[in-house]
């Protein structure tokens, strides 16, 4: 059966949202949909249930896990941009001085 989207204070539908910090890794809940702006009514219920201590720590060491991941690719990336940059860069050098040449 489907969960239908509770309202909050205003009447408003509500967001799902996730939570990532460490005391409740991946659990989901319905914030208002004006939270964060003025006048928000601050409606929120958990949608799931608390996580135990273990695996709240599995949860936690892989997200840590893919952060670290994402970074790593990310800096091999931007590694490869520099590399790529650079033999664009020779490349329009060596054309330049072998078309002038000519």
């Amino acid at each position: 059966m489907p969960m239908t989207t509770p309202f909050c204070h205003y009447g408003e539908p509500t967001y799902l949202k996730t939570s990532w910090n460490d005391a409740n890794p991946r659990r989901r809940f319905y914030g208002c949909s004006r939270y964060g702006s003025n006048g928000a009514c601050n409606y929120f219920r958990w949608l799931d249930p608390t996580l135990d201590e273990r695996m709240r720590n599995v949860v936690l060491n892989f997200h840590r896990r893919i952060r670290e991941l994402e970074k790593r690719q990310n800096m091999k990336v931007s590694k490869f941009d520099r590399k790529m940059v650079s033999v664009i860069i020779l490349g329009a050098i060596v054309f330049s001085l072998f078309w002038t040449g000519k």
